[in-house]
């Protein structure tokens, strides 16, 4: 529904709206809110379509589905039966916006688990923002009820509180998963019609089949990627004589054709999922794991940008080809790093000698790229887990200069693929970031001003946050102060609108190098094969290219959350056994707010800790937990420490 909404949103031809959506179109033209200019359909300029958003405060706020309204309209005061995720038609009124009509409810469940209240068996809700108890009464006999064991989690259906899925036992590491997907719906497996399809490409490439494809498969490309991938969707060679980087991604669009059965259910999952012991992915494996991935001495499909740069990394020219590799080496970050700190390697000696080459060139392109983008301490926590799915141990994500290696490869891509969107369609799925508002960035230096920081007088922005950032350099307040300005930032998202990457300093950005994980990628590989066969066609995919980017943005965000509640459930089974076992349980945490909760840095880091009383916000403290409540999903602790800010 969301793509219908947000075609309409953004005006349409008549030939977009598919036909299981003319009911929904009826009800708008019933509602006098639609124009008519030919064949195409517009909203009203003083009307809005948009999904319902809800603050902690219980303020409502749309966010417009039309690309032009930049900003969150906040309902009028009044009493609405709304849910977050329904899709609401408003009349614009100054800052405020005045509710019409609710025009799609998506059905909404609880996630709970049963237990015994005052005699009677009631479900209790699984985490709740605001950490209280919810109880719901159920639609089922107390018979039935007392047939399910304690803490049985169990899915319900909010309208009826009826009970429409059992999972299983709270106690259960193995349920986190199950949890976490059924809560946004999410299902793991693909059907057997959809494995079938994909099982018939086979998992050899014949070059015979495609004649006029360049064939490449005599390079020593490189595939590297985290020790436990099971997809590989990019490989890299660099020339070291003509000075030409080949960066070469899985032709997933050679397999999955658009509106085949194939792209509807990628479509229909935006992006693959990752957890720490698996990966919920896009494409079913017979793909993703078969024969998209670049697999070592296997020939593949591939769409291979040809870059070549001048002595200070910067690109002169660059062509994008279909064609075939065959990666001569996959190997892990670790490998690679290992050869560049001078160990022994099982590299081959080819593959040794190019990236022996490419390596200055990296770090110049870096240095060059971080002249107007960013460089933020990444605070991502690897989770390791045994057999039982819970945590055996964690440890902080370093990057290292085999990272460098693959990240400013993968940025030289997608910059040409941006690049090749504009010279030759004019448009495209862009990945944007806009610059931050002036009021979030005084703020920002509000707060470090008061957090000790000296501020540098008469410079900009960029140059001042690097000042910052130098300041705090190798203390305990590094990645808070990375966390801190990041925030401040908007959120990167897909557009049809070249605004740029503000983040990452390029006046031009897409992604093209992930087509195995991301749909948004694959679409951008559709518009430039179309481009390069000069395909007819062309004008017919970049029409709706503006509903469709809201629809992957609105999944982006819930693959994200699904990522980050999966980690909180674990990291609180984790934090529960260590209470339970070590007396006392402290962590270093950083105060969020005067609402009095923190964040914990080390031991639970990325918790969420509710503290006993008030401090100051971004004051550092020392935390003893004292409660874990995995129901209400929870952490509680009391400050028995107040700490410097600065080392």
């Amino acid at each position: 529904m969301i793509y219908f909404y947000a075609l309409i949103a953004n005006a349409t031809h008549k030939k977009r709206i598919p036909k299981s959506f003319l009911t929904a179109l009826k009800q708008l033209e019933d509602l006098n809110v639609l124009q008519r200019e030919g064949e195409s359909y517009a909203l009203k300029s003083h009307f809005i379509i948009g999904s319902v958003d809800i603050s902690r405060s219980g303020k409502i706020f749309i966010k417009s589905f039309n690309t032009k309204d930049e900003n969150d309209f906040l309902l009028e005061n009044g009493r609405y039966a709304l849910k977050k995720g329904d899709i609401i038609l408003a009349k614009k009124l100054h800052k405020k916006i005045k509710f019409i009509a609710a025009l799609y409810t998506p059905k909404s469940y609880i996630l709970a688990t049963l237990v015994m209240k005052k005699g009677t068996i009631k479900a209790l809700e699984i985490q709740t923002k605001d950490n209280k108890e919810h109880y719901i009464d159920l639609k089922v006999s107390q018979k039935s009820l007392k047939a399910l064991p304690p803490h049985c989690v169990v899915k319900i259906e909010r309208s009826s509180a009826n009970i429409v899925e059992v999972l299983g036992v709270l106690e259960d590491s193995q349920i986190d998963e199950k949890i976490v997907l059924s809560s946004y719906n999410r299902v793991n497996e693909f059907s057997s019609n959809i494995k079938e399809f994909a099982q018939s490409f086979g998992d050899e490439v014949y070059k015979e089949m495609y004649p006029n494809r360049i064939d490449l498969s005599h390079l020593p490309f490189c595939v590297i990627d985290p020790k436990d991938a099971r997809d590989h969707d990019d490989a890299i060679y660099f020339d070291s004589k003509t000075k030409t980087l080949y960066v070469a991604i899985a032709d997933v669009g050679e397999y999955v054709s658009n509106e085949s059965a194939l792209d509807k259910e990628a479509r229909q999952r935006g992006f693959s999922i990752y957890f720490p012991h698996k990966v919920v992915p896009m494409l079913p494996f017979e793909l993703s794991s078969g024969i998209c991935s670049l697999k070592e001495n296997k020939v593949r499909l591939a769409m291979v940008w040809k870059i070549t740069l001048d002595k200070n990394a910067q690109v002169q020219k660059s062509e994008l080809l279909e064609a075939f590799i065959q990666s001569h080496a996959n190997v892990s970050y670790e490998v690679i790093e290992s050869f560049l700190q001078g160990h022994k390697s099982i590299l081959p000696k080819e593959i040794q000698k190019w990236l022996k080459a490419y390596l200055p060139y990296v770090k110049k392109h870096r240095a060059t790229r971080l002249q107007y983008g960013y460089e933020f301490q990444s605070n991502e926590i690897k989770l390791e887990l045994d057999e039982y799915q819970n945590i055996s141990s964690w440890h902080k994500h370093k990057h290292t200069l085999a990272h460098s290696i693959i990240e400013e490869s993968m940025l030289l891509a997608n910059v040409q693929s941006a690049l090749m969107l504009i010279n030759n369609a004019q448009q495209g799925i862009f990945r944007i970031h806009p610059p931050p508002k002036e009021e979030r960035i005084q703020l920002l230096l509000w707060e470090f001003n008061n957090m000790g920081f000296d501020l540098p007088p008469k410079l900009g922005l960029h140059s001042l946050i690097c000042a910052i950032q130098s300041q705090a350099k190798e203390s305990d307040m590094a990645e808070v102060l990375d966390d801190m300005i990041i925030k401040s930032f908007a959120k990167a998202t897909y557009s049809t609108a070249n605004i740029g990457h503000f983040g990452l300093g390029f006046e031009s950005y897409t992604h093209f190098t992930s087509p195995i994980r991301r749909y948004s990628d694959l679409i951008v590989h559709r518009i430039l094969k179309s481009i390069l066969h000069k395909d007819k066609s062309l004008p017919y995919q970049l029409e709706g290219l503006k509903a469709l980017t809201q629809e992957i943005n609105m999944k982006e965000k819930q693959v994200r959350h699904i990522e980050q509640d999966f980690y909180q459930r674990k990291m609180l089974t984790f934090a529960q056994k260590l209470l339970e076992s070590t007396k006392p349980l402290i962590c270093s945490a950083l105060v969020i707010n005067e609402d009095s909760y923190a964040i914990a840095l080390d031991t639970l880091p990325h918790i969420k800790i509710a503290l006993s009383h008030s401090f100051e916000r971004y004051k550092l403290v020392k935390v003893q937990i004292e409660k874990v409540d995995l129901l209400c999903g929870y952490v509680q602790g009391k400050v028995i420490e107040s700490m410097q800010l600065k080392s």
